[in-house]
């Protein structure tokens, strides 16, 4: 009978640790097993909202494909009590992390990410140094992607390149990003912007939106004072309609892109077809990466008559409806700079005498 007792206990035992055993291993593969792998550097974008469950959390990262199994998350969740901790806002995941990495990025904000601010404005090339000194990132390999013919189709764009579609805005990005993916998600940003009302509006003004956006682009490189933008926009707008040349500054600049400076007379023969100083029209394609407020503008010009425009060097702009007034405001600013240019070689003078 001792024998029968003791056997018994021992095989009660015994099923104890295997199943002990059997749940350690089912936590430890939750928790720490990588998921699903994807080619390296490619993300997937979630969007935690506020008050999502870990259940809704856990059904989205399913659906993206960033986990195997929502249950297995749910149980890593609240074995490491991380369920309550998980923080809303925009998460770019990468695949092939464990559930453990997962719920840690989920529950610092993204702190391992770099929060970077893309100005309105920039040219592309601008754009990879700016990410090639926060993140490192390969500066070659994004402009190989900005002129990839295969992600200008996969976003139905027909420019030249994606110039103009790297929707400048804040975003959080990880130094192991693929280039091509960042890329992708400032174009999806773009689409995202330039929804249904957007394409209404330039199919209104028989715009398709390749050319909205190249216009938008060349206000953006013209603007100052933001007040102004609708009035360029009418400037540019009115031109197109006279079939008079754009003159646009910001084109010459694109040519030049290199060095962006002030420009001289020798600049504005440069032979190119985004030189609007020779070639009537738009140019094909933008010339720096417009905001919102540009494109916008592109869509919807002030209602004045204004054919000319000269910069008053303080930041805003003179408009006028002939030539002749447009030189005389031109006249202007040049005798401003004279006397500006003559104020600061007294000073340099006086320094050099002292």
């Amino acid at each position: 009978m001792p024998f029968r007792i003791k056997h018994s206990v021992f095989l009660i035992s015994l099923g104890a640790v295997v199943v002990l055993a059997a749940l350690l291993a089912k936590a430890y593969i939750a928790i720490y097993t990588p998921n699903p792998p994807r080619p390296r550097g490619e993300f997937a974008e979630i969007s935690v909202e506020p008050g999502m469950t870990v259940q809704e959390i856990a059904d989205l990262l399913k659906y993206k494909g960033v986990i195997r199994s929502a249950r297995e998350f749910i149980f890593s969740a609240k074995l490491l009590r991380m369920e309550e901790r998980i923080q809303a806002g925009v998460y770019p995941l990468p695949f092939g992390q464990s559930n453990s990495q997962l719920l840690l990025r989920l529950t610092t904000a993204g702190a391992s990410a770099a929060l970077i601010t893309i100005p309105e404005g920039l040219i592309s090339y601008e754009i990879a140094q700016l990410l090639q000194q926060e993140i490192g990132l390969d500066s070659a390999l994004f402009m190989k992607a900005v002129f990839d013919s295969a992600m200008r189709a996969k976003n139905n764009i027909t420019a030249p390149s994606l110039e103009g579609y790297l929707f400048p805005d804040s975003y959080h990005f990880y130094r192991e990003m693929r280039p091509d993916w960042i890329v992708q998600r400032m174009v999806k940003r773009f689409c995202q912007v330039f929804d249904s009302s957007f394409q209404a509006a330039a199919a209104a003004l028989n715009m398709s939106m390749n050319e909205a956006v190249t216009l938008a682009s060349i206000i953006e490189g013209e603007m100052q004072n933001p007040y102004e933008d609708r009035i360029i926009s009418a400037v540019y707008h009115n031109r197109l309609k006279k079939g008079m040349l754009l003159q646009a500054d910001p084109t010459i600049q694109y040519v030049i892109s290199n060095n962006r400076r002030r420009l001289y007379r020798s600049d504005l023969a440069i032979e190119s077809p985004y030189n609007t100083y020779l070639h009537p029209g738009l140019p094909p394609g933008p010339v720096c990466n417009p905001g919102k407020r540009s494109l916008h503008a592109a869509l919807n010009p002030a209602p004045v008559p204004y054919l000319f425009m000269v910069s008053q060097g303080d930041g805003t702009h003179a408009f006028s409806m002939n030539l002749t007034d447009h030189l005389l405001a031109k006249a202007r600013l040049d005798s401003i700079r004279v006397v500006l240019a003559l104020s600061q070689k007294a000073a340099r003078d006086s320094l050099l005498q002292n």
